[in-house]
This record gives C-alpha cells, sequence and structure tokens, in this order.
C-alpha cells in the first residue's frame, strides 16, 4: 500500500465514524422537525 491508499482508507473511516455518531446523537431520526417526517406518527419528543 501506499501513501494515497492509507490517505483513502483514513478518509473513508471518518467518514463512517461521523456517520455513525451522528445516527446515534439523533438516534436515527432525521433530526429536521416532523411536518413532513413520514414518521411524524411515531415521533416521540
Amino acid at each position: 500500500m501506499n501513501i494515497f491508499d492509507i490517505l483513502i482508507l483514513v478518509a473513508v473511516a471518518a467518514a463512517v465514524f461521523f456517520a455513525v455518531k451522528r445516527l446515534r446523537k439523533n438516534k436515527g431520526t432525521c433530526g429536521c422537525g416532523c411536518a413532513d417526517c413520514p414518521h411524524k406518527k411515531n415521533c416521540v419528543k
């Protein structure tokens, strides 16, 4: 592996890390309000 492969792997790992962090923070919800949400009937605030 060369340096570019390692940089790509680090970038992908960082993207996955922040995606999982955001999902855990929002508990899987969209976080953009309930007006247009298809799950607004089941929304727990």
